[in-house]
């Protein structure tokens, strides 16, 4: 998304809102933009680690009033003074989203839009398909500037799979007894088309032996497979499986460094 857009999404799941929103903030903070965020609700744990992981922000980094990524009211009459507050500490543009949990339009749509015309203010409202009244996707289509995809490969509330270029990624828990997870993993694996499988499990959380095994069995044949930014068990529990399939090549890869980590403590 540029800068000064109003979009809304679609979720499907509690990993999405995750995975959609920390990538929102993600980029935010990237770009040396002041991010508010509303109505959580219990949510900011899992948002929080995901920030982690990034990188953006350091292991027992809390939100403040000072800080990059701030959480205001869910109270859309203080949205704009929220805003000016942070454009007058320099910061060149303001992102806002949250999560929305309420049937119908949310009322924050109304205070956005003149924020967003007249100032580099950049919104992303996530919303969740199981509560879209009848019409109110076409009610959100006119009121936004875009709609933004993020259709998954796989998504079953638990463990979501969707594809960045020719990069998987994998988030949430895997394991041996989600068949289903496993073969779309598989699936969307083989379409690599001989070149080497890439897999970004930075946001995998949860992975047992079982799983761990089949995809290394699998999926791991020539050319290999490397997996980006694997947690230190994940890493240690694929190492020691690799082992035990020494026609399986497998290759361990950090995600990339980010330097916007002091950013996110302005």
């Amino acid at each position: 998304m540029t800068r000064g857009g109003h979009a809304f999404v679609l979720l499907d799941s509690e990993e999405a809102h995750t995975q959609v929103v920390g990538d929102f903030v993600i980029e935010g903070v990237r770009r040396g933009e002041c991010v508010l965020l509303a109505g959580l609700g219990g949510r900011e744990r899992r948002l929080w680690s995901r920030l982690r992981r990034s990188g953006v922000v350091r292991e027992g980094w809390q939100p403040s009033a000072t800080t990059a990524v701030r959480l205001v009211p869910p109270d859309p009459d203080r949205l704009a003074e929220a805003v000016a507050g942070a454009l007058a500490e320099g910061y060149a543009g303001v992102r806002f989203s949250g999560a929305i949990t309420t049937p119908g339009v949310n009322a924050f749509e109304a205070a956005v839009a003149p924020l967003v015309a007249e100032h580099p203010v950049t919104v992303l409202c996530p919303y969740f398909r199981s509560m879209l009244e009848p019409g109110q996707h076409e009610a959100l289509t006119a009121l936004h500037d875009t709609e933004v995809d993020v259709a998954p490969v796989y998504d079953d509330g638990v463990f979501r799979l969707t594809r960045r270029g020719e990069l998987l990624c994998l988030a949430g828990e895997l394991d041996s007894g989600n068949a289903d997870a496993l073969r779309a993993v598989l699936a969307a694996t083989l379409t690599a088309g001989g070149r080497p499988a890439s897999w970004d499990v930075a946001d995998l959380h949860f992975l047992d032996v079982g799983a761990a095994d089949s995809l290394v069995a699998a999926a791991a044949g020539p050319p290999g497979l490397t997996l980006v930014g694997a947690s230190r068990l994940t890493a240690r529990l694929v190492r020691l499986l690799a082992d035990r399939h020494p026609d399986r090549t497998v290759d361990l890869v950090d995600a990339p460094p980010d330097d916007a980590a002091e950013g996110a403590h302005r």
